[in-house]
């Protein structure tokens, strides 16, 4: 059976559906979504509050599984000025220098974007606690990036 025929040019429409498939595709495929790194985003409680800690103001706060960030990823970084119960949307990042504590990472937007890529400590208790169970080495790795893992942030002052 053939292709029905486009009735101005008489060419088979398959081949115009097609050719414009694959522009689409490749033009979603070069274009990637702007990133939300750095955007305020809201840390929560388990009961869904939200989270008003006075803790330390040099600790990094992690939370994962917030709507409000591409990634998921909220973290206030250490003496954050944002108000409580925010933090910035992160992601786990590649440092492009990685003997700098605060280095520039295309992960997080580049040396212009004001974010570095650098270790977030995680809480040694909770660590432990991922690690004693069955898997947890594997969990850990590949839902927190590792005990010491690199995240988009602001730098760290000397």
């Amino acid at each position: 059976m053939e292709s029905p025929l486009d009735a101005r040019s008489g060419t088979p429409l398959r081949g115009s559906i097609r050719l414009g498939l694959v522009l689409f595709f490749a033009l979603a495929a070069a274009c990637s979504p702007p990133s939300d790194i750095g955007q305020p985003c809201l840390l929560r409680q388990r009961d869904g509050g939200v989270w008003l800690s006075a803790q330390s103001q040099s600790d990094d706060f992690l939370y994962q599984g917030s709507p409000q960030c591409q990634n998921l990823v909220c973290l206030r970084p250490a003496a954050s000025p944002l108000d409580a119960g925010y933090g910035l949307c992160s992601n786990i990042c590649t440092p492009s220098n990685p003997s700098s504590p605060n280095s520039p990472s295309e992960d997080c937007g580049g040396a212009s974007s004001g974010y570095v890529c650098r270790t977030i400590t995680l809480d040694p208790s909770m660590i432990q606690t991922i690690e004693q169970q069955d898997g947890g080495q594997a969990l850990l790795n590949e839902y927190l990036g590792g005990p010491n893992a690199e995240y988009c942030t602001t730098p760290t002052t000397p």
